[in-house]
This record gives C-alpha cells, structure tokens and sequence, in this order.
C-alpha cells in the first residue's frame, strides 16, 4: 500500500490552486466537491476536475476526489468526475454505515472499463456519531476501501462537544477508528489541523495522531504539507534505533537465548514488531531499507 502520510484537499474549482498543489507533490492530492466549493460552483468544480484529470500530470502524487455526502441532492451526480480519465480514489465524507459504502463503489463500477475493475479505491471520513458506532462494518464493508479518516470538526458539531485543542472531547472515537482501521487492514488518516499559522501545535498534533497509530493526516494549506510528512516518516535515529534491536535479536535468537536486554530496557516481541513496522513504514516512504 503506498504511503499517505500528507493528504491535501483542494478546492474542486480553482485549477490554479490545484496545479499548485501538484507541483508540491505531496502523497495525495483531493481535489475537493464538498465543503470546499460553494453550492454555485459544484457543476463548475465537477468540469473543472475532469479537465486538471485529462490534462495535468500528478508525479508522484495519488489524484483523489471528494464528493459530497451520500443522500445530499449532488450524489451520486458528483461521480460524473469518472467520465473521463480516472482518479486514484474518492474520498466520501460523512460516512455513518457500509451501505454508503457499497452504493458509492457501486456507482464507481458504471464508470470503470473492464479492464480496470476495482481501481478506483475508496477513504471513508467518519465525522457523527453514527459513522463511529457502525465502524466495525463501515470498516468491513467493500474491497475498495483503502484508509479511514477520522473528522474532529463534524463529530464535535454532531454530538454536541466543545472542541479543544488537544481534542480530548473525541478521544474515544479518534481512538476507536485507528483500532477499527488496524483490525481490517486499513490505513488510518487523522483530522486535520483548522489554525494555519502554527506550525508548532500542528507537529504536536501530529505527533499525538502518530503515536495512537494513524499512519497519516489531512492537510487544508500547502504549507501543512512538510511538517506533516516530516512526522509520519521515520527519521534517521529511529531507523538505526529499529535496526539495532533487531540485529540484537536476531544474534540472540541464534545463540538460543529469549527475552533479553538492550540499553538497560527488556526486548521482546512486541517491541520487534513495531521496530519492523517502522522499518516498513520507512521502506514505503522510499527510504531504502535493507533486508527488511
């Protein structure tokens, strides 16, 4: 799976902004349909990303789509952005069961030649209350869906929550879809970060997403881009950190030994899987890693 460490949305229908984007490469690209384009400007948004689709190069960068929610009058209309070259995925925001899935990667299939059946994936936003208590199906619910993101904005609205800045008032349901996300196979993509201008609490924020297990964060500004990729990539001490431990184990499991020390700390399984995630999540990032 690649990485999707910085996502950006972009509004639908400012070509200028999303070839802007393109040129920053950061791992994804959402060319916005929803709360980034006003309700006038959607048939023009849908015209305006067939043609960037058609004619822009996106490097390394996956090209994504976010459509409106399913059920609003603009789905499944919004779709109309397959005709034509393809994106890599749509994003579909406010997803609060798996049959919003199916129908979105139902209507996809109408779109796709035969040859490519089922290349169009699928990252559902859980943002309500109900997305976070069907998440278990949501999360087992089509072979398109790739990653799940996790909206803080929506679900404080929707439950009725003062929002804070370590976002404590949606703890359990940050927290439940990294589990649920892990538990199938899936990526997991944090809320973004709404102040612009600090670089400082975004990292922390970041770091905290990091540390729970998401494996990416959505991005509203060009400038979020770096910061957020610097976090979900293994630097180089955490690279030769993972590597050590796992040679030290690896020479201990030769000698016959189990359990053992290293810098003063016990080792043991659990420690040399998420030392080999790391490497793997490194490997992803295009950092070469040996015999991993």
């Amino acid at each position: 799976m690649p990485p999707r460490r910085a996502l950006l949305f972009i509004p639908g229908d400012d070509r200028r902004k999303i070839e802007k984007g393109i040129g920053l490469q950061p791992d994804c690209i959402i060319m916005d349909l929803e709360d980034g384009v006003a309700a006038s400007r959607k048939a023009a948004a849908i015209e305006t990303i067939r043609a960037t689709l058609a004619a822009m190069d996106f490097g390394r960068s996956e090209k994504w789509v976010r459509v409106n929610a399913v059920g609003t009058p603009y789905m499944p209309d919004d779709l109309r952005v397959l005709d034509g070259s393809l994106p890599d995925g749509i994003v579909i925001p406010k997803v609060e069961s798996a049959e919003q899935i199916k129908r979105v990667s139902s209507w996809i299939s109408h779109y796709e030649p035969a040859e490519q059946a089922g290349s169009i994936k699928l990252i559902a936003i859980i943002e309500s209350a109900k997305g976070v208590v069907n998440l278990r199906e949501i999360a087992a619910s089509d072979p398109r869906l790739v990653a799940l993101c996790f909206g803080a904005e929506d679900l404080a609205g929707d439950i009725g929550a003062i929002r804070t800045p370590d976002i404590h008032e949606s703890a359990y349901a940050r927290g439940a879809v990294v589990i649920y996300a892990k538990a199938f196979d899936l990526q997991a993509i944090d809320t973004p970060f709404i102040t612009l201008d600090d670089e400082a609490a975004l990292t922390r924020e970041a770091y905290s997403a990091l540390e729970m297990g998401y494996t990416g964060k959505l991005a509203i500004h060009p400038k979020q881009i770096a910061p957020i990729t610097t976090v979900f990539t293994p630097n180089a001490s955490e690279i030769q950190a993972a590597q050590r431990l796992i040679a030290a184990f690896e020479q201990q499991q030769h000698s016959g030994s189990g359990a053992f020390q290293l810098d003063g700390k016990m080792v043991d399984m659990p420690m040399i899987r998420a030392a080999t995630a790391l490497l793997e999540r490194a490997k992803m990032a295009g950092i070469p890693i040996e015999n991993i």
